[in-house]
């Protein structure tokens, strides 16, 4: 039978937390859960892990890639799961949303994109709200409100369409920002799937994440709301260096 969920987790150097995410999902249903790692290689420690734990895991691969969506794109075509969670090391399900969804109690419809609330793990960082509630309307035009973290992806929906590998950082905001351009429909759940580990890539706030930002949406977006993206996010930038909290 397949899994219910397959989790994609690419991983570099963080051993660490590749370790907590992989412990916390078998003390869920493992028969309802397909794990998979990618390895971008060129850490021993990562390496030596994943050997002595290959029977934790499903599916690994360990070889040079393109970075995270990369690794996401290759964990993806990989899946058996009904549905595609995409994971960073050392990140946590939540345990009672998930069982619900393992257990039946919690039903989902495969032709909608699942977006659940993310909270954030660890100490506060500048700018960041310590929760992020579901949401899918016009919020993402101005920011990255919906964070993979927090979605279930039908199977179907994203081997349709992957992550695009020329966004290093936010390939995940141009992937739910197109589809919310697209009309596509997102079931919204007021509870948390999933515990995000401080740190990542995308909350580091510096001017090439802004530049991505605005290529992103260059591609996207139309009209005034895409010609009004520099001066919104001059400003964005502005703020988040000031060191103001939202």
């Amino acid at each position: 039978m397949n899994p219910i969920i397959s989790v994609i987790i690419p991983v570099k150097r963080n051993v660490t937390g590749l370790s907590v995410t992989v412990d916390a999902l078998h003390a869920l249903d493992q028969q309802g859960i397909e794990i998979i790692v990618v390895d971008g290689g060129g850490c021993a420690e990562t390496k030596t892990w994943l050997l002595q734990h290959q029977s934790k895991i499903d599916h690994v691969r360990s070889a040079p890639d393109g970075g995270i969506y990369d690794a996401l794109n290759y964990g993806i075509g990989c899946a058996n799961g009904q549905w595609i969670w995409c994971a960073g090391a050392g990140d946590l399900p939540i345990q009672g949303t998930w069982k619900a969804i393992l257990n039946g109690s919690l039903a989902l419809d495969e032709k909608s994109v699942q977006i659940f609330s993310v909270e954030m793990d660890g100490e506060s960082e500048n700018g960041v709200p310590t929760s992020y509630n579901a949401r899918w309307d016009e919020s993402l035009i101005w920011r990255n409100t919906a964070h993979h973290q927090g979605f279930l992806y039908p199977k179907s929906m994203v081997h349709e369409v992957k992550f695009d590998t020329q966004f290093k950082v936010l390939a995940d905001y141009a992937l739910h920002l197109s589809w919310w351009n697209e009309g596509r429909k997102a079931e919204l759940h007021r509870s948390s799937l999933s515990m995000v580990e401080s740190g990542g890539i995308s909350r580091q706030f510096t001017p090439s994440l802004y530049l991505e930002e605005w290529r992103l949406k260059k591609q996207i977006l139309s009209g005034w709301r895409k010609w009004l993206q520099p001066f919104w996010l001059f400003g964005k930038f502005t703020f988040k260096k000031t060191g103001l909290k939202r």
